[in-house]
């Protein structure tokens, strides 16, 4: 048989293949069986529903995408995407600052060398809008090797994560920073203050001497609620937390704000007939608002507006994912609003870290929104910033929802600052612990002194019938003092208990957390302050 005869031969099998394979389909498809795909039906199944963009690229020219990709870059149908440039779907640079164009062809090479390659990249919609995308770049081997399968996946959420994570990381570093610095710092101006004003009332009719001592004094002061700000961004302060009414809380509030803003900037409230009880602590809430409201009037040298608002509403799924790390749930958001000069897309980005500040030396600290931060996320929510550069900037303050009644804190009058019991200081620093002593010393009080957990066991077991209160500080060596708090509760009847401290360390969270009832100072205090709280334990 010729050449010619084999190929007829051939062609007439393959011309009677076609004809019993449509006839099994004819004779299937009467008995109600659907003939099996072909491969080609079934790429092409796969290729119009997957939920990532896929195209076919031939050099520089589109030959084919599904309908995911036209979804994705907003374009209005699939014609008017193939018939664009590749390039015409990216920025000029990448966020490498590469070139667009250098970069592609270097990814498209890397992806014929090695069959395959992954990368991240930045396309552009139709409405101008650059997102972040995941490309698998895979050449097709038919051809002459020109062609790619490509697959789009868009990574917008997964980066949002990933920054929030990162941001959460860096906070909690620097936190920890804080929260040391604070705690030395708190310590050395409890011996600054303490004496200064002990000089200060040494010194009172000479008047010379005793002004430079009150700056000294003011120095002292402002230096003190530094650390307090540190402390409070590290989250490292104990929380006296109690029921409050967010409407109440700004009520009270306009009377110090409109002082502070100035009478150029309009002052605005947006209350909500809702219920906004949260719990936090009302010191912490009201140093929150002033340092938000600081930082909108420094924003408004010309005028303009502040608004408070309080409204009650759900965290969906949606909304955590969208830049807040909270659970789904019912909560109570404060948006603190001004009409002043925004921040550009990079302060944005570092408005959270301490010191960082675009004020001029001397107008600010670099505390205002660190500090936010920590209060926030220690009453247990969270905040979001907006801003754009000469439209101003929204903070909101997410809290969770509380269906109790706010409590009304009473006040006691003429609470007697002094006495004759026998206090136990418990401290590890020699010079503080001198200084809390002489303040005690002077109001009448006994003191007995220990530098440590372990020592103040001892003393106790000798003498603990004469001892009325323990003064202990909360971080020491060998034993701090909520561990000898739980001996002394373990070990019988304990006198009363008050903890004080510059830096907790989280060995206190909360006074809802403990597991007896305690008072509080907080480093550095003064006199008048320490004679109060060791008064109202001794009369608890």
């Amino acid at each position: 048989m010729t050449v010619e005869g084999c190929d007829e031969a051939l062609l007439s099998m393959l011309e009677a293949a076609k004809r019993r394979a449509h006839d099994l389909e004819v004779e299937l498809a009467a008995r109600g069986v659907v003939a099996p795909e072909s491969v080609e039906d079934r790429y092409r199944s796969l290729f119009e529903n997957s939920a990532d963009a896929v195209l076919i690229i031939d050099g520089d020219t589109f030959i084919d995408c599904n309908q995911a990709t036209v979804d994705m870059l907003l374009y209005g149908d699939k014609q008017q995407l193939l018939e664009m440039h590749p390039s015409e779907l990216s920025p000029p640079l990448q966020p490498d600052g590469r070139s667009s164009f250098d970069k592609a062809n270097e990814m498209i090479r890397i992806a014929f060398e090695r069959g395959s390659h992954r990368f991240e990249w930045d396309h552009r919609r139709a409405d101008g809008e650059v997102f972040p995308v995941e490309v698998l770049l895979t050449p097709l081997p038919k051809g002459d090797g020109k062609k790619l399968h490509v697959v789009w996946r868009d990574i917008t959420q997964r980066k949002q994560l990933e920054e929030q994570l990162i941001q959460s990381q860096k906070m909690e570093a620097m936190g920890r920073l804080a929260g040391g610095i604070a705690h030395d710092f708190n310590n050395l101006l409890m011996i600054i203050n303490g004496n200064t004003e002990k000089l200060i009332q040494a010194f009172e009719d000479d008047h010379g001497v005793a002004g430079g001592l009150r700056q000294i004094g003011w120095a002292g002061q402002r230096a003190a609620e530094l650390t307090g700000q540190l402390l409070a961004f590290s989250r490292k302060q104990m929380l006296q937390p109690k029921i409050l009414d967010l409407n109440q809380v700004v009520r009270n509030a306009h009377g110090f704000l409109r002082r502070l803003i100035g009478e150029d900037i309009e002052l605005a409230a947006l209350l909500t007939e809702d219920r906004v009880n949260i719990k936090a602590d009302q010191g912490q809430i009201d140093r929150m608002i002033i340092n938000l409201a600081t930082n909108a009037r420094d924003a408004m040298p010309n005028g303009g507006t502040l608004t408070l608002e309080v409204v009650r509403g759900m965290i969906d799924e949606r909304e955590a994912v969208d830049g807040l790390q909270l659970r789904s749930g019912d909560y109570v958001r404060l948006r603190v609003i001004d009409t002043g000069s925004g921040m550009e897309a990079e302060t944005l980005d570092r408005a959270y870290e301490p010191f960082f500040t675009t004020k001029s030396i001397g107008e600010g600290s670099g505390l205002g929104l660190s500090l936010v931060y920590g209060i926030v996320s220690r009453s247990g929510g969270d905040m979001k910033i907006r801003s754009d550069a000469g439209r101003g900037t929204t903070v909101e303050l997410w809290f969770p929802a509380v269906d109790e009644d706010a409590i009304e804190q009473s006040v006691e009058v003429g609470l007697p600052l002094g006495g004759d019991e026998t206090v136990l200081v418990v401290e590890d620093d020699e010079a503080v612990a001198n200084v809390v002593a002489e303040m005690l010393t002077e109001a009448g009080y006994t003191v007995l002194s220990s530098s440590n957990g372990v020592e103040a066991l001892e003393v106790f077991n000798e003498r603990g019938e004469e001892i009325d209160l323990v003064l202990t500080d909360v971080v020491m060596p060998l034993m701090g003092g909520p561990e000898l708090a739980r001996r002394l509760q373990t070990g019988g009847v304990a006198p009363p208990l008050v903890f004080v401290s510059g830096y907790t360390d989280n060995l206190l969270g909360s006074f809802d957390e403990l597991e007896f009832e305690a008072g509080f100072l907080q480093k550095p205090f003064n006199r008048p302050t320490l004679l109060r709280v060791v008064r109202e334990g001794l009369d608890r």
